[in-house]
Formats: structure tokens, sequence, C-alpha cells
């Protein structure tokens, strides 16, 4: 068909082929494309193509074509139209999916962009468009809807299309039905498969188009087409298709023509019942079964007559129902219902019935059946009885075949029948009332006899059930408590309905069940009661059919009233659950009764001697409904579930006690008493750490089921609370989750009393290692607080007991070391403490916290959550602020000196408490500093909560005492922050100095002249009472004459002195330089008798010489020499003092001297001192940098030893054997000695290896590392003995022992090759290496196959080829440990590859073997070859001459290649080697090649590559060690050799050296030449004396010419 032909013509095409030129053909003729614009004539010819993929990049060219000309669509050409409309109906029905949905999709595109004209077109391209819209793939039927809907907009639209182009749609849906797969694939380029698959997609749609068309077309207008449709011979073959989806859209065809046009099939009911009633019943209906029986169910009720009359239509049904619902399920059973009530009224045979029904059972039995499904299967299974043999007599074979079957496969499921097994009674009951109904005696007499083999067989079972000591015995029992209960079932079921009188069910059904009770009866007495499953089928029969029971007397039978034996049996048997389960309801109502039942049980139960026995029996009674108050009665039942509870709570665990306890939760058993006891038992339980675990399980059983039980009693309600809390606090994560969970179902729970106030007064009030976290405390106390439950008052710590708790610490003086870190200065030394005051050991919590921390912290952290101080009352707002600042100055001291037996127990964690509850007590009061206001317009008289504290801090900071201090520290803390908050002083700052008298420093108040110097600062530079208090200070120094007891006023002076002249700038002191000199020549005088100063008179001595330097550096004087002499002394006496005494003066001579050093334009009188006193200075500092450090080191110590680091770092010039001492100070608890030390000898030991090289070659003796150098390497660290968290912080004894390395590599640095060679064999005889390794594998990750990544951590080549400290000291403490490891690493293999290539073959892990190489080559290896290719060249360009007969071996470099060629010059030519260096250098040997062989014989140049090759491999790796062995072999093969006097050269043509020496003249000759010699001179003689050579030999008469 050419494009615009409106019918479809069939005729012969060329070479015998038929041919078709439908639209749907793939022998449809091409469209025109010459018209086409050239931008897509291309695509429009690619669609021609086979390859889906290319037709779908073509579509979407197309597509993108389209949308590009704009709206419009004027642009748009009608060729291209025309083509795509002849294209389109092939395109929708394409194999790929994309393609169709793109083919839709450009549809759209053309209807909107050119709407009129295609229009037009419209019969060419809707019949495949409506089509598409009914296509299986969801994307291209939405592609078609789309389109299709956005045109009809509105419902009125879419009715008129469809009847506008029904016509034409349903032409095309013919068409369409009269293709073929062979029409519409070419069955030469596709499979079978794939051309199946499209024609059912082509049918399928046109089975749809068609009925849609039926549903929203004029039936009358389509008469004609659809008759047409009707005459295609394929639609009839449906029924057979193998695809689903097209029978199914075949039968709803046909469905839908029956609705609505069935005399149009009347002409055609033979094709209609061949399809439906013969072909489809013989072809599986898999997906369309359902469909079927529907269609089927329409035409019998329009034509009965389509069944025929030679077959009954239960026949025909047969063989399609054993199929079963085919995937259709309850659907399919239902639709199969209504269908057998439709088919015509012929009563058909026994025997018909009964292959039907057999037929049905297997298609019941069918595994794809659903449960549902099954279940309506056989209410159809039961409607055949009703139907079809409502009025047929039924034989006992019948029914056995057909019914009793069933009923035995419900009752009795065997899994191996082939028979169906009915889940529920009503079909079974049904079934057999629909048989019973019958009136004829052979039916009635059959349905007797059946039951009664039924009810004798389940008799027999019950009675052969297994006994208890096989090992199938549970299973039997639990089988025949579940055909009991399935009898009773299906015996109520019947006995039930009220049509059961008239038949002989009712009574064969009583008398056979009668009799089944009374065989369990019989063998439950018969055997002790132990088969449970006869006592689970009484519970049925009590269940299901009480009348039967009491007419039979069952109860009395089973709990005779005079037989108390029998009721210990039944309670120690398993059957207990199932008899006394009912018990309530089947004592014939009478409550005396059940009661005296219930209680011989219950008494029968406690007497059993078996506990667990017990325990089962007792839980099965307390759970019988309605014996709650009788149980609460039974003192002996009290005792004993009280008793269970207490062993569940510690810990019990046998099986029955569990179940037991939730059932006395569950029923009510228990009585009040017996509940609190239970309570109790279980917060003990929770209290003792062994039992906690099983105590928390028994207390969320509580909570889960009666949580009001442990909410009524105040007490232990605050106990259970406690506990519960301190268990949050545990590290066990799953443990303190579950006690945080039971918390909030406690707290659910409405009380009386809070609990919260009582448990912070007891846990703030002690500290113990009970007690609770301070944390816990306070998410307790926002929790209240929040709530309003409590006021804020009883929330915070009483401030009484605080005070009295704190007084303790306040009895001896601080530490004088303080003295560095605290801005008060030499205050500490003025602390008049008492020294032999017993401090009494102060309680602490779990994490070191006294009461008074714990106090503290928890003010703090209430304060910093939210909670106003404004909730309390003033007076209590004080004394809480008051002992905060009090407290935190305390700390802060024991955080600086790392004191034990403070707040805070020692120790990291400590600290960081420690340090938290500083950072928060200072919130806490800068808070409170800004809610006061700015206090530059204060009276510093008023009312707000600053000005009371500081007049409370003022009047308690008077006097000497430790209290004072404190007071006088908090209040200079408090100053600080009042200044740095607003900025500057009061306007009434001079007004209140005056009126306080503070200036005029009297004894009493010197804490609280030196807290206003300190608090205010540079803030009282401008005051002139500081100015006044300044000048009589410095006036009255040279009063004093020392600091005995006669001038006890001196040491408060000098130190108030010292801080006054702190507040101002250097050299701006307001007092005249005269006076500063004569205080300045007071100090020295001093510093004259050093033997008379003390400690404390030392430090403020060197700080006040310090403090006038910048007044008085023009002074000329002896001054300065004394000044540096005293630093020197104190230095040299510095290590007879304890740490804390020797500290304060070493940091203040220290710093003395520093500014003496660093003063501007000195005068001639202090550098001429300072020049005499170097090598006196020098020699002081090293002794001090020996000094032993504590292992913990304080505050103030790191500030010295930073200071005595930094000053020791400038010394010059020190020769190493000034530093033996300083070995050990590498070794030392200090990072800053370590550094110090490490900073010398780093400089040192490269500086004295010239002089050792020197001494080596002249004395010949054999190098040796220091001693104290190897030492060090003693202490190798173990890291099996450090945590992950240890390791990271770089522990110092880590840290001595690999700086103690780094300098035995500094050692090698310098060294020559053959005292690097000495130093090996040290580290070799001590096994040095060994432990540095294993340490290095473990640490950075090898060990674990795990190597630390170089490049993600950062460290580049110059990170691993140098290690600087001073800037590792900046980087995280881990990090500098790897760094210095990586550094060690490239060392090991620069300086003593051989020991580590030893250490890597004797390792015995594989894994880290790998790791290491792997790690080597890729980090490292490259900036070894490097060095060692470095290494060559110079040595190469430096190659001594030897003793002159030596050649220079030429060497060639090649770093990409990593190759060295090294020639030995021998005449014109080189006996050349090369060397190829391994990526993995130095683990893999190098390889040592012959480039060319000169002067030798072949064994001798392999044996020298062999030698060059081992001196390289186990002479410590070195390439320079190899070449030198080449070169030595060489010259000495060739030394004394001479020239051939016939070539006048030493190598022959043959590389050979001259061999042959004449007898008379000695003079050698090349054998070669010497037989040219003889065969062009005709004669044997030598060249040179021309005698005879005779010695040749027969060899040479051999290879004569024979004319010789």
């Amino acid at each position: 068909m050419f494009p615009g032909s409106k019918k479809a013509a069939h005729g012969a095409g060329f070479g015998g082929f038929a041919t078709s030129s439908t639209t749907l053909s793939y022998l449809t003729p091409p469209p025109d494309f010459s018209s086409i614009p050239q931008d897509v004539v291309v695509p429009f010819k690619n669609l021609l193509k086979k390859a889906s993929t290319t037709k779908e990049k073509a579509l979407q060219d197309i597509l993108a074509y389209v949308r590009g000309l704009g709206p419009d669509g004027q642009a748009l050409e009608d060729p291209v139209i025309d083509a795509y409309v002849e294209l389109y109906p092939r395109l929708s029905i394409d194999d790929s999916a994309r393609v169709r949905e793109l083919a839709h999709q450009l549809l759209f595109n053309l209807l909107n962009a050119a709407k009129k004209r295609m229009a037009k077109k419209l019969p060419g391209f809707v019949g495949p468009w409506l089509a598409g819209t009914f296509d299986r793939d969801k994307r291209v039927s939405r592609a078609a809807t789309d389109a299709l809907a956005s045109f009809l907009q509105t419902k009125e639209k879419e009715e008129a299309f469809w009847k506008a182009v029904q016509t034409r749609a349903l032409d095309f849906a013919t068409e369409a039905m009269k293709e073929t797969s062979d029409t519409l694939s070419d069955e030469r380029s596709t499979t079978k498969q794939d051309s199946d698959a499209k024609y059912y997609r082509v049918v399928g749609a046109s089975l749809c188009l068609a009925l849609n068309l039926m549903r929203k077309g004029d039936m009358d207008i389509l008469e004609g087409g659809l008759t047409s449709y009707l005459e295609v011979d394929a639609l009839w073959a449906l029924s057979k298709a193998e695809d689903g989806f097209v029978r199914r859209a075949f039968y709803q065809f046909l469905h839908g023509l029956l609705e609505n046009k069935h005399e149009m099939l009347e002409p055609r009911l033979q094709q209609v019942g061949k399809a439906l009633v013969a072909d489809s019943m013989k072809k599986s209906q898999a997906g369309s079964a359902t469909d079927l029986l529907k269609v089927l169910m329409l035409l019998t009720k329009r034509f009965p007559q389509v069944w025929g009359t030679q077959k009954h239509p239960l026949q025909r049904l047969q063989q399609f129902v054993a199929q079963g619902s085919q995937g259709g399920s309850e659907e399919y059973w239902q639709s199969f219902d209504r269908l057998l009530q439709t088919l015509p009224e012929r009563t058909p045979s026994a025997e018909v019935v009964s292959a039907f029904l057999s037929s049905m059972r297997k298609g019941i039995a069918d595994r794809l059946e659903t449960r549902t499904g099954r279940y309506q299967a056989f209410q159809s299974y039961a409607r055949v009885f009703d139907v079809f043999l409502s009025h047929s007599p039924l034989s006992a074979t019948f029914l056995e075949e057909n019914l009793s079957c069933l009923t035995r496969q419900y009752l009795h499921p065997v899994p191996e029948s082939s028979l169906p097994s009915p889940q529920r009674p009503e079909f079974v009951a049904e079934a057999w009332m629909i048989v019973a109904r019958h009136s004829d005696n052979e039916t009635r007499g059959a349905v007797t006899e059946e039951w009664q083999k039924l009810g004798s067989a389940f008799s027999s079972r019950m009675s052969n059930s297994l006994p208890e000591v096989s090992e199938g015995y549970r299973k039997s029992q639990t089988a025949i408590a579940s055909e009991g209960e399935r009898w009773f079932a299906l015996a109520a079921n019947i006995l039930t309905r009220e049509s059961v009188k008239t038949t002989p069910l009712l009574g064969v059904i009583t008398d056979t069940s009668a009799e089944v009770l009374r065989g369990a009866l019989d063998l439950l007495t018969r055997r002790n009661f132990k088969p449970f499953g006869a006592a689970a089928v009484i519970q049925s029969a009590f269940r299901h059919c009480p009348r039967l029971c009491t007419d039979n007397e069952l109860l009395a039978s089973l709990y005779p009233p005079d037989q108390t034996e029998t009721y210990s049996v039944i309670a120690a048997s398993p059957s207990l659950p199932y008899l006394v389960s009912d018990l309530n309801t089947i004592s014939g109502g009478t409550e005396s009764r059940f009661e005296k039942i219930w209680t011989s049980l219950v008494e029968a139960a406690l007497g059993l001697s078996d506990r667990p026995s017990a325990m089962a029996a007792t839980r099965v009674l307390i759970g019988v409904p309605s014996v709650a108050t009788s149980a609460q009665q039974l003192t002996g039942l009290q005792g004993f579930l009280v008793s269970a509870w207490k062993e569940y709570a510690n810990g019990g665990n046998q099986p029955p006690l569990k179940d037991l306890c939730e059932a006395t939760l569950s029923y009510d058993p228990l009585a009040k008493e017996s509940l609190e006891a239970v309570a109790a038992d279980i917060i003990s339980a929770l209290e003792v750490p062994e039992t906690t675990m099983p105590a928390i399980v028994a207390l969320e059983l509580v909570l889960n089921k009666r949580p009001e039980l442990l909410s009524a009693n105040d007490g232990l309600h605050v106990r259970l609370v406690t506990s519960l809390l301190a268990l949050t606090e545990l590290s066990d994560a799953g443990l303190s989750d579950k006690a945080r969970r039971l918390r909030l179902l406690l707290d659910e729970q409405p009380t009386g009393q809070n609990p919260v106030a009582r448990i912070l007064e007891n846990h703030l009030g002690e500290a113990r290692t009970s007690s609770l976290e301070v944390d816990t405390l306070i998410q307790q106390a926002l929790a209240t607080l929040n709530s309003g439950a409590v006021p804020a008052e009883d929330i915070f710590p009483s401030s009484t007991v605080w005070m009295n708790e704190l007084s303790c610490f306040l009895t001896r003086s601080p530490n004088p070391s303080l003295s560095l870190t605290s801005s008060m200065g030499g205050a500490y030394f003025l602390v008049q403490g008492n020294p032999n005051a017993n401090l009494p050991l102060p309680g602490r919590d779990s994490s070191g916290r006294s009461i008074p921390a714990r106090m503290a912290l928890f003010t703090a952290k209430l304060l910093s959550s939210g909670v106003q101080l404004s909730s309390v009352p003033p007076e209590f707002q004080l004394e809480l602020i008051y002992l905060l600042c009090l407290t935190e100055a305390i700390a802060r001291d024991q955080l600086s000196a790392a004191q034990t037996g403070g707040l805070w127990s020692d120790g990291p964690e400590a600290e960081a408490d420690v340090q938290e509850f500083c950072d928060l007590g200072s919130a806490a009061v800068r808070a409170i500093i800004a809610d006061c206001g700015n206090w530059t317009d204060w009276s510093m008289s008023g009312n707000s909560l600053v000005e009371r504290l500081i007049n409370f801090m003022l009047h308690e900071a008077i006097g000497l005492s430790p209290a004072a201090f404190y007071a006088a520290k908090s209040l200079s803390s408090l100053l600080q922050v009042l200044v740095q908050t607003h900025g500057g002083a009061p306007t009434i700052l001079e007004e209140w100095l005056v009126k306080l008298g503070i200036m005029r420093a009297a004894p009493n108040t010197t804490f609280i002249t030196a807290a206003f110097l300190t608090g205010f600062g540079e803030a009282l530079a401008s005051s002139k009472a500081t100015a006044t208090l300044c000048a009589r200070l410095i006036s009255e120094m040279p009063g004093f004459s020392g600091f005995s007891d006669q001038s006890p006023r001196a040491l408060p002076s000098l130190v108030l002195l010292n801080l006054c002249i702190d507040v101002y700038e250097a050299g701006e002191v307001p007092v005249e330089t005269r006076k500063q000199v004569l205080a300045l020549q007071q100090f020295t005088r001093w510093a004259d008798v050093p033997e008379e100063l003390g400690y404390q008179p030392a430090a403020e001595t060197c700080k006040a010489i310090a403090r006038v330097l910048p007044s008085t550096k023009n002074t000329y004087g002896p001054y300065w020499e004394q000044a540096i002499k005293y630093c020197i002394w104190l230095w040299n006496r510095a290590a007879e003092d304890k740490p804390d005494e020797r500290l304060p003066y070493v940091y203040a001579s220290l710093k003395l001297m520093q500014a003496l050093r660093s003063a501007e334009d000195p005068n001639d009188d202090l550098e001429e001192a300072l020049a005499s006193h170097r090598e006196a200075e020098t020699a002081a500092l090293i002794a001090l940098l020996g000094i032993p450090r504590e292992a913990t080191s304080s505050m103030s110590s790191q500030l010295v030893d930073a200071l005595l680091a930094r000053a020791v770092t400038k010394i010059p010039n020190v020769q190493l054997e000034d530093l033996g001492d300083i070995y050990e100070s590498v070794a030392s608890e200090s990072r800053e000695i370590q550094r110090a030390a490490f900073g010398l000898l780093h400089k040192a030991l490269p500086a004295a290896q010239e002089e050792i090289n020197l001494a080596v070659v002249m004395d010949k003796k054999a190098a040796n590392l220091p001693d104290e150098l190897l030492s060090l390497l003693l202490n190798a660290p173990n890291p099996a003995a450090y945590s992950d968290e240890d390791l990271a912080q770089f522990p110092v004894a880590v840290r001595s022992y690999l700086l103690a390395w780094h300098l035995v590599f500094d050692a090698y640095s310098k060294a020559s090759f053959r005292v690097r060679n000495d130093y090996t064999d040290n580290l070799k005889s001590g096994k040095h290496l060994d432990p540095l390794l294993r340490f290095l594998v473990d640490v950075l990750g090898h060990a674990l196959a795990r190597a630390l990544d170089l490049d993600r951590e950062g460290f580049t080549a110059e990170h691993i080829r140098s290690y600087s400290i001073d800037l590792a000291d900046s980087e995280p403490a881990e990090r500098d440990m790897n760094w210095l490891l990586i550094h060690l690493f490239y060392l090991i293999l620069k300086y003593i590859p051989g020991m580590f290539k030893m250490w890597y073959l004797d390792c015995p892990s594989k894994q880290t073997k790998n790791t290491v190489q792997s790690w080597m080559e890729r980090f490292f290896s490259p900036l070894i070859i490097a060095d060692a290719l470095d290494e060559v060249v110079d040595w190469s360009s430096k190659q001594e001459q030897g003793d002159g007969e030596t050649e220079e071996v030429i060497v060639k470099v090649s770093k990409t290649s990593r190759e060295i060629t090294a020639g030995y010059p021998v005449d014109d030519d080189a006996a050349t080697i090369s060397l190829h260096v391994p990526k993995s250098y130095p683990l893999d040997p190098v390889d040592v090649v012959s480039v060319k062989r000169v002067a030798v014989k072949e064994d001798k140049w392999q044996s020298w590559l062999k030698a060059t090759k081992a001196v390289i491999m186990f002479g410590n790796c070195s390439l320079v060690d190899g070449l030198m062995a080449f070169r030595r072999n060489i010259s000495l093969a060739l030394k004394g050799q001479e020239e051939c006097a016939i070539c006048y050269s030493i190598i022959a043509q043959d590389k050979t050296l001259p061999d042959k020496k004449c007898g008379t003249c000695n003079h050698f000759f090349h054998r070669v030449c010497l037989y040219k010699w003889f065969q062009n001179s005709g004669r044997n003689t030598c060249p040179l004396c021309r005698n005879a050579i005779d010695y040749l030999g027969s060899d040479t008469k051999r290879r004569r010419p024979e004319h010789e």
C-alpha cells in the first residue's frame, strides 16, 4: 500500500515470496525522501535500518530537529510530515520499547507543531496511535496516552474524537489482526521468539483497541466493521495463543461483545464454542483462566447450547479444572462457583461427578494455590454436591473417595498425600450437611458408617501415641492435640446448626465424640496423665462442645473429690496446662467447686520436690482466669512467689523461673506486702555488682508489666532512682543504656514526692566511689528545675558544707614554684601556713574529686546550663560565687603545680576535669559580671552582687594565712575580669584606693595590696597612690641589711616592689634613677653573700635587678659582674635544693641573664662582665641541663626547662668532649631538656667526625660510637607496653630513644667509609637495630598490613630526608613521632642498609615483610637510589690515584634508568661493566652486567662480576664499594704488565694479556701475535733476540703449515 491508501491490498511479490502492502508489514515500500531537508534526510533513512540503536538515534535527531523549529511550526515542511506518517505504523510496533516510545513522542511534537496539517493525515496514523495506548510497556503506553490526552482535554472532546475515528481505528485493528508473524518480521534476520513477541504485541493491541471502540463508539456504526473483524480466522485461534496477555484480551473482547451485541455471535456459535469450550480447555490458561471463566459464564447465560449434548459440561471442564486457578487464585474459584450454578440443568451420573471431583481435588492441591484461594475452592467443591448430587443416592464408596478422604486429611493431615488439606471446618461441615440431607437410607447409612470409621481411626491413633520415654513423644502428642482440636471444631460446627437435628449426623457425631472423650480419659488415667495430647483433646471438647462434656459428666470423672493423690499426679504432669485452662468455665457455675479444685492443685504443685516442676505448675495455675483473689490469700503461694522473684533478680537461670515471674505480673496473684518485698529484693540485687545484670532484667520486666509497683513506696523509689543513675555512668554502654531506658519508664509513673532533691543532697555532701557522677546529678537537677517540682535553692549545694570541706585544703602554704605561673608572683613566699598540719585524707568519687570539687563543678555546670543565680536568695548567691571563685583559685594552682592530694587526684583525666571546671567557673563569673552592668559608675559600696563580692573578698583577704591568700588571689582574678570586661578601672579608683588604705601596705593587708596591683595591672600606672607606694618601697630597700628575723618587712617589701614595678612599662618607673641605683647597690650587696639568702629572697632579688635594669643600665660599677656571678652561683648550687625551691630562683636568674644579654646599648662594664664569664656561664648552664627531673612535671618546671633550653641553644662552639654528661639529658623526663641536649649533640657529633676520621687513619685503630650514646639504645620501647592513646602523645621515653638513634646517624653523616664500617660493627655487636625496627613496623602499621600512607598524611620527600626538632615540636605529638620514625627509616636505608636487609630476611612475618617492601619501594627507594647515585658521582669526581699505576674509573650515571656504567681504561679500550639498581633497592640485589671484557679470560671476568656484586650485596649495599672492588681487581691484574713487542699493545685482538715469555730476553708476547710472527717470518724465533722459542711444543707443530 502506498502512502495515502485506505485499504490493504494483497498480491504476489517478487521471487515467489508472499508480500503485503499493509502499513505494518516489513515489506511496505519506503516513502519518498527526495524532498526531505538535508538536515534530517539521513536520520529518516536510518529509520529503515534494522538495528534498534540506529533507529533510536535517528528518532532522537528528528525529535531535536522538530523541537528546534519553534512552537508555531511554520518551518516544518510537508514532506517531513508525509514521510513520518508513512513510517509511524511500523515504528509504533518496533521490537525496541525505546523506539516505540520515541515514535509516539515524535508524533506528539509533530501534532503540536502542525496541528492542521497533521489533522489531514489523521486517518493514516490514528490506528497505530490509539493501539499504542495499549502497549504492554508502561513507558510506551504513557507516551501515546500523554499525546492523546494533550488534545482531548474534556470528556466531550474525547467522545467526539472516538466517534470520529472509530471506523478507521477498527479498520486498523482488523488489518492488524490479519497480520502474521511472517508479514510483520523478516524471518531471515529475526528470531522466532522476537517475531512471535511482535505478532502477539500487535494482535493484543488490536483486541484492546477493538474492545475500547465497543465501549466508547457507536455499535450501530461499528457493526459492519466488527463483522469483518469476526471474520478473521486468526481471531478464533487466539484461545490457544502462547501469550497470556493476548488470551486475556481475546476473552475480554468476547465478553464485551456478549454484553453489548451478543446477537453478532449467534451465527458464529460453532467457532465460539470451539474456541472457548473445546480449544481453551486443552491449553494452559495461565494468566487468563479467570477471564475465560467469566466469558464462559456469560456465554452460557446467553447461549447454553454452546456446551453441546454429547458430553456433560463437567466432563468438558474436567481437564481445565485439574490445572487449578493457574494464577487466578480466589477470583478464579469465585467465577468457577458462579459458572457451576449457570451450567445447563442436566443431572450427571455419579461416576461423572466423581471423576470431576477428582480433577477438582488435583487442581485445589496445586502448589501455586493461595490459602484464600484454596478456601474458596473448597466452597466450590461443596457446591458440586449441592448442585449435581442433591437427589442422587450416594454409596459409601462414593463418600469415601470424594468426602471422607478430605475429612481425614482435615483431621489428620498427611504431608505425603496428594489430597489437598482443608484448613477450616466450614467446608467439611457444609459438605456433610448436604450429603446428610438425602432422605434415602443408602446415603444415611453411608454417612453413619463413614463417621464411625473416622472416630475409630482417631481413637486408635490417640491410644497408640508415643510414651514419654520415646524420642518422638512431644511430636506425637502435639499431633494428637491438633487432631482433637480439629475434631471438636468440626463437630461443633455441625452440631450447632439447626438443620442437623433432622439428619443422622446428630446421633453419630455425638456418639463418636463421646467415645473419643472416654478413650482420652482412660488413656490419661492409665498413663499418669503423661499423654498431654489426650488432655488437649479434652480441653478442645470443653472449649467447643461444653454441652457434650456436661452430658457425659466429664469434669467429675477428671477431678474426683475423694482422690487427692490424683491432684499431685496432675500437677506434676505435662497435661496440667490443658486440663486447667478452662477450669473456671467448665465447673458448672459452682464457685466453691472451682475454688476447691484449684486450691487442691496449687497445694499439690507447691508440694512437688522438683523446684523447676513446682515453678512450671504454679505458673500454669496462677494463669487460670479469676484466681487472683484466691491466690493472694494463700500464704504458702505468696512465700513461694517472693522467693522465686528473689532468685530471678539474683541471676537464677532456670527456664520456668522467668515465665513464673512474668505470670505474677500479668495475673496479679501477689498481695501488697509481697509486691513490696519483691521490689526491695530487686533493688538490693541492683546495688550489688555481681547481680546487677540479672537485676536489670528483672527490673525491666516489672517496669514493662507493672511500673506502678515501684513508685508506691517513697523510700524504695529513691533507692531505685539512685541505683539507676549510678548505672548510667558505667562504661558498659549496653548496661548504661538499659539503665537510662528504665529510668525513663520509671519517670512516667506519678509519685508523691520528687526524689531528686534528696539524691542531690546525699551525693553532693559525700564523695565515694559509689557516688553518682556530677554530670548525672546535673541532668537530674535540670530536669527537676524544668518541671518546677523543686525550688532552685534546694538544687544548689550547701554553702556551709562546702566551706567546711574546703577549709582542710587551706591549712598549708602553697607550693612556692607557683610564683612563676601566677600573677600573684612572690606573694606565694609570704603565706604563713602550718607546715606540720596533718591533712585529713579527703573522700573522693570515682573520678578523684573531693567534696568541694564535686560541689564546685556541679555549681559551674549548673550555671553554664542556663540556671539563673537570681533564683536563689541574695546571701546564698554571694556565698556560692565566693566559694566558686575560691575553689577555682585553689584548683588552678593544683593544675599548675601538678600536686597530689589536692581537690582533685592526680592524673591526665583529672587535669582535663580541673581545666573544664576552671573554664566553666570563669565563664560563670564573666556572665555574672556582664549582668551587673558597667562598673565605671560604681561607688564600690552598692548592693550589686559584684560589689558585695569584692567587699566580702577584701574582708576575707586580711592576714597572711592560706585562706587569706586565696581570697586575695580570687579578688585579683575578679578585678582582672572586670578590667577586661569594661576596658578600664572605675572612675573612683583613686578615691577608693585612698579610702581603703590599700597602698599603705600594712602587714595584714599585704595580700590585698598584691591583689590590687595584679588585678588592675597597667590600669594603676597613672595612679598617684601607686606611684607613692613604688617610691616608698624603693626608698626602703637600702635600709634592709638582709632577710633575717631582724628585718621581717624586707621580703614583703621586695615582693610588693616587684609587683609594683610590673605595673609600669620597662624604664618608665616613676622613681628617680638615683634611688633605683641605690636599690641596685643594695640588691648586689645581698648577692655578694649568696649563702645568707634563702630561695625566696634569691628569686625576688634577681627579679628586682632585672626590673631596675632598664633604668640603670648606663650605671658603671661592679654591680653587673656581681649579678652575673650570683646567677652562675645559683645555677651551680641548684642541684642541692629541692625542685620546688630551686625553680623560682633558677627561672628568675635565667630571666635576669637574658635581660642582661639583651639590654640595648649596654655600658662597657656590663659587656666585659658578660664576656669574661662566658665559659663559666656555659659550664653552669650545662650543669643545669644535667640536673635530674621528676617524672611528673609541673607548669613551673616546664617554664624553667623551656627558658633553659633557649639559653642552651645560644651557646656557641661547644666541643664534644665537653658534653660527656649531656647524653643522659637526652633521656630526661622533660621534653625541653631533651630538645636542648639533642640540639647540642646534633651539632657537636658531626663536627667531631673529621678528627675521628683522621685519628683512625693515623692511629690505625677502630672507631667506636660513644658508650654513653650506645647506652641510650638499650632502653628500646616495647609497643605492647603502650596503648594507642599513650603512643599518640609521643611518650618522652620513646622520644629519647628515637632521638638517640638520630644522634647515631649524625655521627654517620660526616664519617668516612672506614669509620662508618666501624660504627656498623658496634651496632651489630650490640644487636641494637632489631628493637628499633620492631617498634617502627608496629607503630607505623606494617605489622597489620596497614602501613602509614605518607602522601595522604602530608609527608614529603623533604620530611623523609630531614627532621627538625624545632618544627616537629609545633606539630601534633603523633605526627612528630611518625615524622621521626620515617626519617630514621630513611637513615637506616642510607647508612646501614646491610643490617636492615639482615633484619628483613630474619623477619618471621611474611605479611610484615611484604608491607615493608612495598612501602619502602614506594616512598624511600627512589630517594635512596638518588642518594646512592649522587654518591657514586661524587666518588667518581674525587677518585684517588693510588700507587700511580691505577687508572681512574670512567663512570656514567643514568638516574632515569637507575644504571651506572663503569669502564677501566686499558690502552685505547676500556673494561666496562654496568650496574642496574632495582626499584626495591637496597632489599633486592644490584645486578652487575658485563658490557665489554678486556685483558682477562672469560672465567676470571665472570668471577670479578660476581665479586663486585657480592661486595655490594654483603658490604652494606654500597655502590661505591662495588666500583672500588672492580677497579682494585682489574688494576691488580694489569699491574706489572708490559706491552707486547709485536703489536705494541697490552691487550690483544682476542682481549687477552701478553702471556708467552721468551726464555732468553724475558719479554712477553700475545699468543696470537706470536703465531702471526711465526707464520709471516717463517721462523720459530723471538722477534727481539732472534733466539729460538721451542717450548710451544706439539700444539705449535700441529698448527704449522704443511710446507714447513
